[in-house]
């Protein structure tokens, strides 16, 4: 199975080609969100020529969906939708905060991934690894607010994600913050779990896929006043 990986969530995106259950090939692109639109698909075209193959020989297109930056969101759905329809192969809805859980090192198995949702506010995704060694979800995604949050935390607590750039002042010395290099998603990971819920029949719908945003953007609400 041949599965392109897309993850445009945050300023750092990547995507990776993985290949019969290997990552054959994967690359960063450009460090600012506004550029994904701008070099997405020519580095997609770069990634799958470089190792052999062609478009056709896909057989589905994983993507990050969030919770994340709204305008990269956007841009990596419609471009995994666009391709998906294109070449006529599945696509996969991979929740970001689930792909960042899987960077946790193997004396974890409970882990609370943080986003920053502004306003004071954190995404909260709680995730346990099973038998086979990937996360799974253990309830929804929630928005809380920072300050209560952190406070609440437990020694026994293991927390990671890009929120911590942000509020990692705010846990006590006894939460165990995983490191910088294990808070971030990689397209590599968004690939592999879109391998998986492929080959279980876990695809998405082509015309209603949208990014998990959870609320609107600021400016939609202020525009809505």
């Amino acid at each position: 199975m041949n599965i392109l990986g897309i993850d445009t969530s945050g300023r750092e995106g990547s995507l990776a080609l993985r290949c019969d259950g290997q990552c054959t090939g994967e690359r960063s692109l450009a460090k600012t969100e506004r550029r994904h639109a701008q070099t997405l698909v020519a580095e997609i075209d770069s990634l799958v020529r470089e190792t052999g193959l062609e478009f056709t020989d896909l057989n589905g297109v994983a993507v990050s969906i969030g919770p994340g930056s709204f305008t990269g969101l956007r841009v990596g759905v419609t471009c995994a939708k666009t391709l998906a329809w294109a070449t006529g192969c599945h696509v996969a809805a991979v929740d970001t905060l689930q792909v960042i859980a899987q960077n946790a090192p193997d004396d974890v198995d409970d882990v609370h991934v943080i986003s920053d949702a502004q306003r004071g506010e954190l995404f909260v995704g709680r995730y346990v690894r099973g038998n086979d060694g990937m996360f799974a979800s253990v309830g929804e995604i929630e928005i809380v607010a920072v300050a209560g949050w952190c406070d609440q935390r437990t020694p026994d607590c293991v927390v990671t994600g890009p929120g911590l750039d942000k509020y990692a002042d705010g846990f006590a010395s006894s939460v165990r913050l995983l490191e910088p290099e294990q808070r971030l998603p990689s397209a590599s990971i968004v690939a592999r779990f879109g391998e998986r819920q492929i080959g279980a029949g876990e695809t998405a719908d082509l015309w209603s896929l949208e990014p998990l945003y959870i609320r609107r953007s600021a400016a939609e609400e202020k525009r809505d006043g």
